[in-house]
């Protein structure tokens, strides 16, 4: 039998054991000391002079005096003496010197509320209970979490995709409408009135971002509108009779407008405002939207204009102080791709138009191609550009195919003289690479009797409003009107027909070209602060305008058209030739 308890180490009263009482009376005395632990102080290392029976320390290192070599241990009065006795794990007393809780845990004492302690608990509520699946409980008026200096960010974390990471909105313990990822990593927005059955209101797919309305959206537009863009009313006030959005100033700002232009509603010929740009030029501007047309119609294509005049002497430039201004179009498929002139302008040497057809297979990495006809193949220009092949095989995103328009096109691949007309043979500087490869053939083979001409160089954009112009006069404004018609397809990239392709056009501005910091060739340096206007910037269609093909010469291809201009003094309309107008307006 062992003569102490386990825990406590209390001496037992042994069988035929003499003076019983002092045994018990130690293991007593033990018991007053450790149960219900008070300790009066966990670093003091001296011992007090004055100590009071039944005082407990916890002896620190460095612990002194009569308490040497104690260190770790309880130092216990009693009878005017020190005993010592080993902590065991687990133990909880009171400091009296901290007024604290510690636990004696891992050979030291511990506040009680260590971070330790506060980890893995199973339940923690907040004003309330919290039990069952709700392992945090909060009842109040508001919860609060801020942040510690920066950011501040509530994460509801999932397991996997099949998993609900959501927050719940109830009404006397009933949901009533639920967001998050709900059974897959969607995020979703679902409602109910009874807190059983849920309805899909809207649902964000997770890998593309777009955004889907189960039940549909009221108040938008009706079905019929298509799911596209939405117009406002004032937008589609914007647009009056005119296909450019806001091209008369209606929506009370520069929208649609390059972004150097500022919306003036004080500056006007008549109507709703105009449009400033201030300063020198830059660059060319293009419109924000492109403006979609039936390019074998006619279009009047008119703006007005006003230059600020300055105070400087400028009356030695021939057009004083009057600058170069030009507007024009730039144009687009209907897969939204720039169309350029080599996308279907052709080279034509000595008159001879260079378009003509496969008379053998074409492959990609051939280094010959064999021509039907070579005469209008370029062998004068050393411009890389009219020394490339465009192929007349592409199809736009629905499969159409185009017979004038290609962007199978590759510059620079034959240099002078390796073209022999006589045979019709056309030696390659390269192979012909593989983004020429025929698309609806798997190897990529261009068949004989495919349609391909010798590229040519041109401009884009065309100066279809205006090409270089100067106001007749400053401070005054004016309307300028021209007219474009019909699909051209000449190969000569002709100035008054649309390219072939075209689907949508873009009006571009090269405001005050010729104000340039420190003048340039004839025209003065007028400052970062001059002004021009534009107002009423507009395509319309015009619906009398006889139009026919030409049929030879260099223009064969090409679209010859007259307009009908009212005159008021005359007796009869008589079709004109589409000559740009220019019309003085009253300020």
């Amino acid at each position: 039998m062992s003569e102490n308890s386990h825990n406590l180490s209390l001496p037992f009263i042994q069988p035929s054991q003499a003076q019983k009482h002092v045994t018990h009376n130690e293991a007593l005395r033990l018991l007053d000391a450790v149960v219900q632990l008070t300790l009066q102080s966990l670093s003091q290392q001296t011992p007090p002079s004055l100590a009071t029976d039944g005082q407990v320390y916890a002896l620190p290192a460095g612990a002194n005096g009569a308490w040497a070599g104690q260190a770790g241990q309880l130092a216990m009065r009693q009878d005017g003496a020190w005993v010592f006795v080993a902590p065991q794990p687990g133990w909880r007393a009171w400091v009296a010197d901290q007024a604290a809780l510690h636990v004696f845990h891992d050979g030291s004492w511990q506040p009680a509320t260590t971070e330790q302690q506060l980890q893995n608990l199973p339940h923690i509520g907040v004003g309330t209970t919290a039990e069952g699946a709700n392992s945090l409980a909060v009842a109040g008026q508001a919860s609060l979490f801020s942040h510690a200096g920066g950011g501040h960010q509530l994460k509801l974390n999932k397991a996997s995709n099949a998993d609900t990471a959501s927050v719940l909105f109830q009404t006397d313990w009933a949901g009533r409408a639920e967001f998050g990822c709900v059974g897959n990593d969607d995020f979703t927005l679902k409602t109910s009135v009874d807190g059983q059955a849920f309805t899909t209101a809207m649902v964000v797919d997770g890998a593309s971002g777009q955004v889907r309305f189960p039940q549909g959206v009221q108040g938008l537009a009706r079905p019929e509108f298509g799911s596209t863009d939405l117009a406002t009313t004032t937008y589609v006030k914007a647009l009056g009779d005119n296909l450019i959005i806001n091209g008369n100033g209606a929506m009370g700002t520069s929208y649609n407008m390059p972004a150097p232009f500022g919306f003036d509603p004080g500056m006007s010929p008549g109507g709703w405002g105009s449009f400033v740009f201030t300063g020198y030029f830059t660059e060319s501007m293009e419109l924000q939207e492109n403006t979609t047309l039936d390019p074998t119609q006619c279009y009047i294509l008119s703006c007005d204009l006003r230059q600020e005049g300055v105070a400087q002497d400028t009356s030695m430039f021939a057009n004083g102080d009057r600058h170069m201004q030009m507007l024009g179009l730039n144009f687009f498929d209907c897969d939204g791709h720039a169309i350029l002139a080599t996308h279907h302008a052709r080279f034509k040497q000595s008159g001879f138009d260079s378009l003509t057809s496969l008379a053998a297979p074409l492959a990609p990495g051939d280094t010959v191609v064999q021509l039907t006809d070579a005469s209008g193949w370029n062998e004068s220009s050393t411009n890389p550009s009219n020394r490339g092949i465009i192929i007349f095989g592409y199809r736009n995103a629905s499969g159409a195919l185009y017979r004038h328009y290609s962007r199978i096109v590759e510059l620079d691949l034959f240099d002078l003289g390796q073209i022999d007309k006589t045979t019709g043979t056309l030696t390659l500087n390269k192979p012909l690479p593989a983004s020429m490869a025929n698309p609806d053939d798997p190897s990529g083979i261009w068949p004989i009797g495919t349609p391909l001409a010798n590229t040519q160089t041109g401009n884009s954009m065309k100066f279809s409003y205006f090409p270089i112009t100067y106001l007749p006069q400053s401070n005054r404004w004016y309307r300028y009107e021209n007219y474009i018609c019909g699909v051209d397809q000449s190969g000569t990239n002709a100035a008054r027909n649309f390219p072939p392709g075209t689907a949508s056009v873009v009006p571009i501005i090269l405001p005050n070209y010729s104000n340039r910091a420190g003048g340039i060739s004839g025209h003065p340096d007028t400052g970062p602060s001059q002004r021009l206007w534009v107002a009423n910037l507009s395509i319309q269609r015009h619906p009398y305008a006889p139009q026919r093909r030409i049929d030879s010469g260099p223009q064969a291809g090409a679209i010859d058209f007259k307009v009908i201009r009212p005159d008021f003094d005359a007796t009869s309309i008589v079709p004109q030739a589409p000559d740009l107008h220019i019309t003085p307006l009253e300020d």
